[in-house]
């Protein structure tokens, strides 16, 4: 996923580019925490450790208030 982000900063066209579902797929286990389809519609990666952190401090946040 890395490796994509770079080539569309690099080559703005590659932008266009569709993502197919493996490659969906392998950003989710890589670890991504957002994942964006090829209609440009966003998801967040509930597997990712880091976005389940962030839900778990809201969450805290919430119940101290």
């Amino acid at each position: 996923m890395k490796k994509m982000l770079y080539s569309i900063f690099a080559s703005p066209d590659r932008l266009l580019q569709v993502m197919s579902h493996s490659e969906i797929q392998d950003a989710i286990e890589d670890g991504e925490r957002i994942v964006v389809d090829a209609d440009g519609n966003t998801s967040v990666n509930i597997h990712c450790q880091r976005v389940q952190e962030d839900f778990k401090r809201h969450v805290d946040t919430l119940k101290r208030a």
